[in-house]
This record gives C-alpha cells, sequence and structure tokens, in this order.
C-alpha cells in the first residue's frame, strides 16, 4: 500500500504565493522609482536648461518692467467721434480704474478663478485640469494657464522646439509669470492682460473690443456685455457674436454661470440675464466700410512727417502705429457722412442710366486696344508677368471663363466671366469725389475721394481732369478787374482765334445771336462770352487771377483755358473759390487739428490757416452776386427748384468736352464744396449732353450734401443761411437783364458797351476805394459816369 501523499496546511500555501509577487511588487516599485528619479532628473534639467537659457534667454525684469504693447493711433472727427485708427496691431489702451468690474469678475471667473490667491502659478489647479479637462473632456473650467501665464504668452509668443515645444514654452511661461508677480500687482496684470488680449477679427484689447461689437467704451459695458467679450476669449472666431450669435449667447451664459459659482453673481440677476438676446452695435473702423478711408490714407504720409520732429521721453520720435496717438482732425463726423451718403445714393441711380444709356455696346466701341492696355495696369496681368508668362498665355488666360468677384452698389457679387470681361465690366463703373471746406477756416468739412476705397481706392479729390466752364469764373474775374462790368453787353456769335490755329469755340445746342451781359454770359455759361473776354483780356491775366485765387497746377497760356481746358483736382478748384464768398481772400485748406499722445499731452497743434488776399473786395462780391444767379436762375438752377435746396447758394456747373467730366462747385456764406463725376477713363462716357453735363452728373451730389446738413440742427449752422448783401453801388451795377436780341438803342450802346472810357473810370473807383477814399454807399461813380456819358452825347 503506498504512502498517502502529505497534504499541504493553508498557511504555507499562502507563504509561498506571497513569497512569488514580492518579487514583481519589488520590480514594479523598483522601475516606478527609477523613472519618478529619472523623470525628476529630466525635468529638473530641463527646468535648469530652461532656466540658464539654453532654449533662449528668458524675459528680463527689465523686460518685464518696461512692458510695452504696440497701441493704435486714433483718428478723431472735430466733434470728437472715432472714425479711424493706423495700427499694425488694432489695439487701444486703458487704465484699471476705467475697467468696470464685471469685466474683471467674469475675467477671474472664467480664467483663472483663484488669480487673487495665487502667485503666477495655480499648483491646485493642476489635478482639475488632468482629471476634468483632460480626462472628462469637460472644457467648461478652462485651462491650466494662469492669466499671468496667458500675458506672458501673449506678450512673448510661444517657440518650436519640436517634440520640446509644449513643456519648454510651458517652463518659460511659469518661470516668466513668477518674476512677473514680483514686479506687478494683480490689478496691474489684469490691465495688461486686457489690454493685450485678442478679441478675435482685427481687434486687440477690452477698448477695441467694446467699440467694435458694441459702440462704447468699456466702461460702459453691462454685465452680460462683458460675459460675451469674455466668452470669447477661448474662441475668437467660434464665440463672435456677429458671426456665430446662437453660440455666443451660450458661452455668455456659461461665463455667467461660472460667475455665479465664484460669488460675483447673484442667482437671480444670472436668471434674468440669461435669456436676454445679444445686442450689437458693431462698428468695425478698420477695413473697407470705415469712414473718410480717402482721407485717412490721404493724411498718412503727412502725419509720419510731421511726427519725425517729435520726441518721446526716449529721445525717439512717435510711431503713428504703436504709440497710441490721438489725431483730431478737422472734418466733421455728420458732414462726412452726409458727404458719403450723399454720392452712394446718386451715384446708384447714375450707374443705372448710364448702363441703360449705353444698353449692349461700349464707348470704346470696338478698340480692343483700350481694353487690353487697361488689361495691362491690373494686378492679375501684372503677376502673371513676374511668374515669366508670354504675351500669348497671358492673353489666353484672359479670355478664359472663370469665378470671380465683381463690384456693385450692393457688394461684391460671385460672377462668371473672363477676366478681359471684368476689367471692361469695371472700366463702365462711373467715379466721383466730393471735398467740403469752411471758406473762413479753411478746415476741411467732408472729403469723399470715391465710391469705394476697397475697390477704388484712386483718390478724385487729387486726381486732375479738365475742369470746364467751372473755370469760366476766373475769366469773369480777370474781366471785372480790367474795368468791365457786369452788365457790359457781349455779342453771341464765334470769334476765331488766328494765332491759335484758327481755334473758334462753339456754344452747346448751336445757339448764336443776341447779346449777354457779363452776368448772363456767366449764369448761362455761354462758351462764345467767355471766349470773347478772354481775346481782350488774353490768357495770361487769367492765370494770374486763378492762381491768386489758389490754383498751383500748370495752366496752359491758352485762349481755350477760357472753356476750360486745364487739367486741375478738385481739392485745388474748391480752394480757389474761397474767395469769391470771402470777400476776396483766398484760404487754404486744413486737415490736422492736433495730435496728442498717450497720456493726452498734445505733441503737436496746427496753426490756424490765415486767409490772403487775392482779389479786390469787389470783384468777390460781383462774382459772387453773378455765381447766385447760376444757382437761382442758370444752369444749376435745379438745386433749388428740384432738390428743395433751401441755403442761399452761389455755384457753377461744368462739363467738358464729349461729356467725359461732369464738375459742379457749390457756395454758400461760410462753406465751399465741388464734386466730380466721370469714368476712370475719358473715353467711357455719356453720348447726350442731356445725360452727360455737371448739372446732371455731378451738381445732385452737392445738392444732397446741402440738403441733409441744413435739415439737421446740430449741422445747418455751418453752411450760414444768407450772403451778405452786396454794397449799393454793386447792386446797381447789377440792375440789367441777361439777355437782349438788339442793341437798338444808343443809351445802351453807350452804357454797357465795354469802351475803355468806362473801364478807366472803373480802375480809378477801385483805387480809390482800395486806398478808403471813397465811401461804397455813396454811389458817386454811378453820377460821374452817367455825367461823362451825357457830355458825350452832347458832342
Amino acid at each position: 500500500m503506498s504512502p498517502k501523499p502529505e497534504k499541504k496546511s493553508p498557511a504555507k500555501s499562502r507563504k509561498k504565493k506571497s513569497t512569488k509577487k514580492r518579487p514583481v511588487l519589488r520590480f514594479l516599485l523598483k522601475w516606478g522609482l527609477i523613472l519618478c528619479l529619472t523623470g525628476a532628473v529630466l525635468l529638473f534639467g530641463l527646468f535648469g536648461s530652461v532656466y540658464i537659457g539654453l532654449f533662449g534667454s528668458l524675459p528680463s525684469a527689465e523686460a518685464l518692467t518696461n512692458i510695452k504693447s504696440d497701441n493704435a493711433s486714433e483718428i478723431y472727427s472735430s466733434d470728437g467721434k472715432l472714425i479711424g485708427k493706423y495700427f499694425v496691431k488694432n489695439r487701444s489702451s486703458v487704465e484699471f480704474e476705467e475697467i468696470p468690474q464685471v469685466v474683471v469678475d467674469a475675467l477671474v471667473a472664467t480664467e483663472d478663478s483663484r488669480f487673487f490667491e495665487h502667485e503666477g502659478i495655480d499648483f491646485y489647479s493642476i489635478p482639475r485640469v488632468v482629471i476634468k479637462t483632460i480626462i472628462l473632456g469637460d472644457r467648461s473650467g478652462g485651462g491650466g494657464s494662469t492669466i499671468s501665464q496667458q500675458l506672458i504668452k501673449n506678450l512673448f509668443g510661444r517657440q518650436d522646439y519640436g517634440a520640446l515645444s509644449m513643456p519648454v514654452n510651458k517652463l518659460k511661461e511659469n518661470i516668466t509669470a513668477l518674476k512677473l508677480e514680483e514686479i506687478y500687482s494683480k490689478e496691474e496684470i489684469i490691465e495688461l492682460y486686457l489690454n493685450t488680449v485678442s478679441f478675435g477679427e482685427d481687434v486687440y484689447g477690452i477698448k477695441a473690443a467694446a467699440y467694435r461689437y458694441f459702440g462704447k467704451m468699456p466702461s460702459e459695458l453691462s454685465t452680460d456685455e462683458a460675459a460675451t467679450l469674455i466668452g470669447m476669449l477661448k474662441a475668437t472666431t467660434t464665440y463672435n457674436p456677429k458671426l456665430n450669435p446662437e453660440k455666443s449667447k451660450e458661452r455668455r451664459n456659461t461665463v455667467l454661470a461660472l460667475m455665479v459659482k465664484a460669488g460675483s453673481l447673484d442667482p437671480v440677476k444670472f436668471n434674468e440675464l440669461k435669456s436676454l438676446p445679444t445686442e450689437l452695435e458693431y462698428k468695425k473702423l478698420s477695413g473697407n466700410k470705415a469712414p473718410a478711408l480717402y482721407l485717412k490714407a490721404f493724411l498718412e504720409n503727412q502725419i509720419k512727417e510731421i511726427l519725425k520732429d517729435t520726441q518721446k521721453e526716449d529721445g525717439n520720435p512717435y510711431d503713428l502705429y504703436a504709440d497710441g496717438l490721438k489725431i483730431e482732425l478737422t472734418i466733421n463726423q455728420k458732414l462726412q457722412q452726409y458727404a458719403e451718403d450723399a454720392m452712394v445714393s446718386h451715384m446708384k441711380k447714375l450707374q443705372t442710366t448710364f448702363e441703360k444709356h449705353w444698353s449692349k455696346s461700349k464707348p470704346w466701341g470696338n478698340k480692343d486696344d483700350f481694353l487690353w492696355n487697361e488689361a495691362k495696369k491690373s494686378k492679375r496681368y501684372q503677376g502673371m508677368k513676374t511668374a515669366g508668362k508670354t504675351e500669348s498665355e497671358i492673353k489666353k488666360a484672359f479670355n478664359k471663363t472663370t469665378s470671380l468677384f465683381i463690384y456693385t452698389y450692393e457688394g461684391l457679387e460671385k460672377a462668371n466671366m473672363t477676366p478681359l470681361d471684368s476689367i471692361a465690366y469695371h472700366q463702365m463703373i462711373l467715379q466721383a469725389g466730393f471735398f467740403a471746406m469752411d471758406a473762413r477756416s479753411g478746415n476741411v468739412l467732408a472729403y469723399v475721394g470715391g465710391t469705394d476705397y476697397a475697390f477704388f481706392p484712386y483718390d478724385h479729390i487729387r486726381s486732375k481732369r479738365q475742369v470746364g466752364s467751372t473755370f469760366k469764373p476766373f475769366v469773369y474775374g480777370t474781366a471785372l478787374e480790367e474795368g468791365f462790368s457786369p452788365c457790359d453787353y457781349i455779342e453771341n456769335e464765334p470769334i476765331i482765334f488766328a494765332n491759335y490755329d484758327d481755334w473758334s469755340p462753339q456754344n452747346a445746342g448751336g445757339k448764336y445771336g443776341g447779346y449777354y451781359t457779363l452776368k448772363g454770359g456767366l449764369a448761362k455759361s455761354v462758351n462764345t462770352i467767355a471766349a470773347r473776354l478772354i481775346a481782350e483780356t488774353g490768357p495770361g491775366k487769367v492765370i494770374d487771377f486763378a492762381e491768386r485765387c489758389g490754383i498751383e497746377s500748370d495752366i496752359p497760356e491758352t485762349p481755350s483755358i477760357a472753356l476750360g481746358v486745364a487739367e486741375l483736382s478738385l481739392m485745388e478748384m474748391v480752394q480757389a473759390y474761397t474767395p469769391f464768398t470771402q470777400k476776396g481772400k483766398a484760404t487754404k485748406p486744413m486737415f490736422i487739428l492736433s495730435i496728442s499722445n498717450a497720456k493726452d499731452e498734445v505733441i503737436y497743434k496746427a496753426e490756424k490757416s490765415e486767409p490772403t488776399e487775392a482779389i479786390s473786395a469787389e470783384t468777390a462780391s460781383y462774382l459772387q452776386s453773378m455765381l447766385k444767379l447760376v444757382a437761382d436762375s442758370g444752369t444749376a438752377r435745379g438745386i433749388h427748384s428740384r432738390y428743395g435746396v433751401r441755403t442761399e447758394v452761389a455755384g457753377k456747373t461744368g462739363t467738358t468736352q464729349n461729356n467725359a467730366d461732369g464738375w459742379f462747385m457749390g457756395l454758400s456764406r461760410n462753406v465751399v464744396c465741388g464734386s466730380w463725376v466721370g469714368a476712370q477713363q475719358p473715353t467711357v462716357r455719356f453720348r447726350s449732353t442731356a445725360l452727360g453735363q455737371g448739372a446732371v452728373t455731378a451738381m445732385p451730389i452737392v445738392a444732397n450734401w446741402f440738403k441733409s446738413v441744413e435739415s439737421d440742427r446740430e449741422t445747418a449752422s455751418i453752411l450760414g443761411r444768407k450772403f451778405d448783401e452786396p454794397n449799393l453801388d454793386i447792386q446797381i451795377e447789377l440792375v440789367c437783364p441777361l439777355y437782349v436780341e438788339s442793341r437798338t438803342d444808343q443809351f445802351f450802346e453807350n452804357l454797357f458797351s465795354p469802351n475803355e472810357e468806362k473801364r478807366e473810370l472803373r480802375k480809378e473807383r477801385r483805387e480809390k476805394r482800395n486806398d478808403g477814399q471813397e465811401k461804397e454807399d455813396e454811389g458817386g461813380w454811378i453820377k460821374k459816369l452817367f455825367n461823362k456819358l451825357k457830355k458825350k452825347d452832347k458832342k
């Protein structure tokens, strides 16, 4: 019988099992300890490497003390409205005192709930981030970076270190955040943070964000508005209230809930706010729809030149794009807006008329060279040429149908057409310019260089085009200075200038015969009268008169300038009309009033534009009265009858050859303004003068502007209701008809013909008046003239 196997006791069995487990536990503990020590050594080594600068130097204490964020320079109108900015980054700084408590509460509750308790690194938040955010995927509580760490990231950015990028950048931010909190108070850190953080689009800082989305200063933000902006910081595009209103509202309510949790918002108030809609007052001052973009572009270099002569505390000149300057311009925000509205509303209608007028044909007809020459100026052509494409390849590409965007008054529109068709389409778009200034001070009131700066950045206030009949007042003014009277009769018949290739100007419509007075010839803009006057005075004297008034461009010394062949800018034409409403004194346009630094210290103050004597007060008074007739009963009479302008207005229409350019110059008691309308190229124009004349194309812009300005109580006074009454002598001399069929009466022949005797008497009178030897209200020269004429009749 075999022996029974020995039974193992349970205790021995457990002892053997536990003995087997020990090596495994020891192994795990051993290698766990090794890994921890290795990790600690590596982490310490990485920390040391970062600290001593092996991954790039850390910001020094001095750099942190002198933290400087580039701030946008803000452009203000004369009535205190923010109308634009110059910047690399659209940022404007505010002091902590200007930041409402609700913004601070929302920021702390959302981004760093223990901000006021830690010293730059929140060690208590690390387990929360690991468990809640990383493992559970709940990101409502925010990330692990404190406000101080985020600020460092915003200010100094992050570098690419390959696989070590995240730990190295985090260590850099942690170390620098500790330094930061030694230098700045908590309030200063919040101020720095809110002045540098991005709020999407091109907006940096709470001030720019408050204005962009709600049209307010930060101090005016309500609790729900503050929560909306702070909510954007998580994802600026996703939670943009304009782009994604519903998502923005959800995020806003999350921020409000976190404020309740933090104890900075009452639960009852939260229930009231969470159902509110997000009401925006979106104001985008950068981009292509901001006001006065043409003026902003025009002044940019001028301001930079001014700043070259300024000096900051460090001895360097101020930087337009970084030093947060405040630039005050002369333009009035309302007057500017009325001008832009007047232009767009009229040009939309005129464009429709223009397209119907040409229907399926084009102004350039079959001239293919015209379109191809314009195509060569395009960015598309220049880009292909730079890329080495041949002319044949470029032409082929320009004739291939593709998807592209075209301009319309309703915005950009996608279209399928060839690039050459796109060139043709945009050549048919009419352009315009409008410029207004206070004739007394020179202050520019409104500046609209075109219909859309984004698509047509060419400035039509400074560009030069033929001015047409708007030049005639300089011809008539010269004649008045030479002794002519507004009631002198001039024969309405063609005149031939033998010394100028037999040039013989024609009247619009081919109407001749009879006699116009000077005031009638100007009111009706009769070409033959202007031509006969310049034949009497000579082109040189007319040029001198125009230059004294303010024309700066070269004017050809030829009699054809009487009809406006000179190419001048709208800006200088408006300037040159100022003497007509300011008793002969010319005023230069003034754009900038002052420039202040970020501390509101004035670093530049413009000198007042002093009017200069240009022409006699008497000549100016004559011209003002004669130009008033243009608006009352002449070529611009529609400004009152059709457009209902109540302000007393003087003006002059202008139309160039083939209707390529339409002009209108408008004057009130205090204001001179002008408008020009035409296409980019003179080839593109109306075929009919009835449609293409300045009274139809350009005058409505001025008329609509006058109408808007006079209808607003805040702006009406700038115009001046009525002109000053001319003195008695001038009133008497203006009493005559505009036109007569014949001059059979010998008395009228003697009284109104431009003879040398009368001219000498008028010159003598002017000299005495200018010397103060004759009172303006006595009319003594009239009696003297009548007596002399009577003696002549007796002989």
